[in-house]
């Protein structure tokens, strides 16, 4: 599991490294721990892993970007990792729901037990992730492919191509239906005929998506507009 801890007080930045070298050696769980002392630097250090980070610890008192705005500005880039602000700041809790917080530590009110039950739920969340599949059907030929495999859905007509690692195949469905099957596992719908996973975006204009492997798709104004507005509510 790889983790970055974000916080730019040296003393509560080691306790969190040190609860979570608690954790490893008890369980033998295998965590990679990284560090960033202010939300610029961490959106720098995720933008070219930010389908590899599991687990950020955010703190909300960081200067010049806020650790909450930080973390907006995560969600909009796409990281569906989890994220538990570690903070000093109660009064933030309710704001950590906007952008789907997993929990919300009180620094100098935070047990191991409690530490380590709030790590275990992330890895669950994890394992549960990477375990995730669709079960597709066309003309006899049955396909089981995991949802972090699956790049972009594309359809023609009734049509749908799902394009994966290097591959691709075809089966029948409508759009709406796709949407409802995949609503809440990290897809979103950038234009009429296509149905994109977040964490294969690298930039979403309202005319294009540049996925990180290089391919190009159109976008549509409405649908991008529609995705800004839900990222920002």
């Amino acid at each position: 599991m790889r983790i970055i801890i974000c916080d730019d007080d040296r003393m509560f930045s080691n306790k969190c490294s040190e609860m979570l070298e608690h954790y490893r050696a008890r369980t033998q769980k295998e965590l990679l721990i990284e560090y960033c002392v202010s939300g610029e630097e961490l959106l720098f250090k995720i933008e070219d892993a930010i389908t590899d980070i599991d687990l950020i610890y955010m703190d909300i008192d960081l200067a010049h970007m806020d650790g909450m705005k930080a973390a907006v500005s995560l969600r909009s880039a796409g990281y569906t990792g989890d994220i538990v602000f570690y903070t000093f700041h109660r009064k933030y809790a309710i704001a950590g729901y906007d952008v789907e917080a997993l929990h919300y530590m009180i620094k100098d009110d935070i047990s191991q037990e409690k530490f380590d039950e709030i790590l275990k739920r992330a890895m669950a969340r994890k394992d549960k992730k990477e375990q995730e599949t669709i079960v597709l059907t066309c003309r006899g030929e049955t396909r089981c492919v995991p949802l972090r495999e699956i790049k972009y859905f594309e359809i023609q007509a009734r049509i749908v191509t799902i394009h994966y690692e290097q591959q691709s195949f075809e089966f029948y469905t409508t759009m709406g239906k796709l949407e409802e099957r995949m609503y809440g596992k990290g897809f979103v719908r950038i234009h009429k005929s296509y149905l994109v996973n977040r964490d294969y975006i690298g930039k979403l204009t309202t005319k294009k998506c540049c996925l990180r492997d290089g391919t190009e798709l159109p976008a549509g104004s409405r649908y991008v507009e529609k995705i800004n507005r839900k990222d920002h509510s």
